[in-house]
């Protein structure tokens, strides 16, 4: 219904190609500051791995914030089929349990880290419905 996979994909796909462009960049800056023989230098491999890598640790938040936010989405789904808060609700806690999940973090955690809304806000968000629909 919301496409998820194909938006995942493309997304994922555009991400990728950026993040190759400025590992070339990089690469190719890195062939006259450093002396490398070219980007294919075995050498220049970890100036690759560096700017990769940052380039993944600019990105995460937003690459978690949409999946948060798809999942809400989700989540909305299954409570407008379902017509069931409370089930919602007690099927996350039950899950949260049985893995020993932490239910609520930090906001700043949950920003920079999490794929998925926290538990808490997903229960409370199933509550909500579920008072809603009544």
């Amino acid at each position: 219904m919301h496409k998820d996979i194909v938006w995942g994909i493309a997304i994922g796909t555009v991400s990728t190609l950026v993040g190759f462009y400025l590992a070339s960049l990089g690469l190719n800056w890195g062939v006259g500051y450093f002396g490398f023989e070219s980007a294919a230098d075995i050498a220049a491999f970890p100036l690759f791995g560096i700017v990769l890598g940052l380039f993944g640790l600019v990105t995460m938040p937003l690459d978690n914030a949409y999946s948060r936010w798809r999942e809400r989405m989700s989540d909305r789904y299954a409570l407008e089929l379902t017509n069931d808060g409370p089930a919602f609700a007690s099927a996350m806690t039950r899950l949260a349990n049985q893995n020993l999940a932490e239910v609520d973090t930090e906001p700043w955690v949950e920003w920079l880290l999490y794929s998925r809304p926290v538990l808490a806000k997903r229960i409370r968000m199933a509550e909500e419905y579920g008072h809603l629909s009544v």
